[in-house]
């Protein structure tokens, strides 16, 4: 029986039963799981010394490395809540996700430090460029009971939201994994998405679990589907996790007919419609997998599963599958998802008065996560997909809220104002328009629109096209008319 009731229990008990199998490998570098658990304690150390408890935040801001995942253990193993930063996205964004969660200990490469130095203390240096810095600011708010982790994601507000995640509901979605994928220490995982990704709990703890091995992929070679799909092979992946976006590079640009992917016996893909025409390409090439669609929200994870059938004989998209065993579902009136269970997050971090609506509680006192996703059941009683009921869209795997892109272009001291909207293109894609009235005509560039966002935005963020127009059309009641909009495009 598992009594794993902690996160970094699952890195203790693999490292009593496999000490000197390999943990994790990036690039060059590997390190055992007995070495991983030394690591990770030495630096609970460092951050039980600066006073690090449960009731603190402990944010992690740079580049995926073995050392990244050395600070999330040590972070866990302090009993506080580790956060994830994007080292990619703008300074100014990760500023708000650092001050917003009141974060008392900052991990950061030091190519970052400049942004830092003036609210946080250096504390010591550690391994490969990373530095420990301890805030100047007393953390008013305490964290919740059993709080492992806060993801922070695309706001309805303008702002990004943070997703509270406590350890027995990290677990219970690892459980399911577990029992459903049945992976072993034999098995070699990818970790292909960044770890502010909730895709990436996956990849991390359930390999760590099982004592598998864990290929950590850097940025650049996540975007290069040549590198990509020879880093597959080379390394003898066996369980991939990514969206069907990845997959549809790796298929179109990867030249998978020069590798072997004899190993790779399980392919999970998420955040995103696969187009059927796509998956059929990529099933051409790697024909020995088993195939899952995955589907949830970063506020439950995965929360329902559909397992692809050996024959595809329809184009109709593929369902997103049957409540896991974890959750319960149910359909309002209105055809929006609703998922309850242990599995969902704890709360927003300082929810405001919208995303408390998220979660509602029904007479027996269950708690719902309304996931503001329409479904219907076919006649095999799996859920299908039928849209959103709000502004909120995927690209790349990632949630965008367009509100929030409203909100950093509204701040543009040139922008009178703006409309943003999003459609598809041919292979089914999220494209992303702004519509932008410029006080100056000399600001209706969208090489200087492009450059601003670069700066406000992440980069999944940031629209492909800009249409400047003199005025945005309007309602009978004065609002924006968005509909109108689309047939501007």
């Amino acid at each position: 029986m598992d009594n794993t009731t902690k996160l970094y229990q699952l890195l203790d008990l693999s490292a009593e039963k496999f000490p000197d199998a390999i943990a994790l490998r990036f690039q060059n570098k590997q390190i055992s799981y007995k070495d991983l658990k030394v690591a990770s304690e030495k630096l609970h150390i460092q951050l039980s010394a600066i006073t690090i408890t449960s009731t603190d935040r402990v944010a992690i801001y740079a580049n995926k490395s073995i050392d990244f995942v050395i600070a999330q253990f040590a972070i866990l193993k302090s009993e506080a809540a580790y956060v994830p930063i994007d080292a990619n996205a703008p300074i100014e964004r990760n500023s708000y996700i650092i001050n917003n969660c009141e974060v008392k200990a900052l991990i950061i490469h030091k190519s970052f430090y400049e942004s830092f130095k003036q609210n946080f203390t250096l504390v010591s240096e550690l391994e490969n460029d990373l530095l420990l810095l301890k805030s100047n600011k007393e953390t008013l708010i305490k964290s919740p009971p059993d709080l492992a982790y806060i993801l922070y994601t695309s706001g309805s507000t303008g702002k990004p939201k943070g997703v509270m995640y406590s350890h027995k509901a990290a677990l219970e979605f690892i459980n399911w994994s577990s029992a459903t994928f049945a992976p072993t220490n034999i098995d070699c995982f990818s970790s292909h998405a960044p770890f502010h990704f909730d895709l990436s709990i996956f990849d991390l703890f359930v390999s760590i679990k099982h004592s598998a091995k864990l290929i950590l992929i850097d940025d650049q070679t996540a975007k290069q589907p040549l590198l990509l799909a020879q880093l597959i092979s080379e390394q003898k992946i066996s369980i991939w996790y990514s969206t069907p976006t990845i997959l549809n590079m790796l298929t179109t640009y990867g030249k998978l007919h020069k590798y072997n992917y004899e190993t790779l016996r399980l392919v999970l893909f998420a955040g995103e419609v696969f187009p059927i025409n796509q998956f059929l390409n990529l099933k051409h090439y790697w024909k020995k997998p088993t195939y899952y669609n995955l589907y949830g929200p970063t506020e439950t994870n995965v929360c329902t599963h559909y397992k692809i059938p050996d024959e595809v004989k329809s184009l109709i998209a593929f369902p997103i599958g049957k409540c896991c065993e974890h959750y319960k579902s149910k359909i309002l009136p209105s055809g929006e998802l609703l998922i309850g269970g242990n599995g969902i997050m704890l709360n927003y971090w300082q929810p405001d008065e919208k995303n408390n609506q998220a979660l509602i509680k029904d007479e027996q006192n269950t708690i719902w996560y309304k996931t503001g996703d329409l479904v219907e059941i076919d006649s095999a009683n799996n859920f299908i997909f039928k849209g959103r009921i709000d502004r909120m869209v995927k690209r790349n795997g990632y949630r965008i809220e367009l509100l929030e892109i409203e909100q950093a272009l509204h701040q543009h001291p040139e922008i009178i104002e703006n409309a943003v909207i999003s459609g598809t293109n041919e292979e089914n894609a999220t494209i992303i328009t702004a519509f932008v009235c410029c006080k100056s005509v000399d600001w209706e560039s969208v090489i200087k629109m492009k450059e601003y966002c670069s700066k406000n935005l992440p980069v999944y963020m940031i629209p492909n096209n800009f249409i400047f127009i003199k005025s945005l059309p309007q309602t009978a009641s004065n609002k924006i008319d968005y509909q109108q909009l689309k047939q501007l495009i």
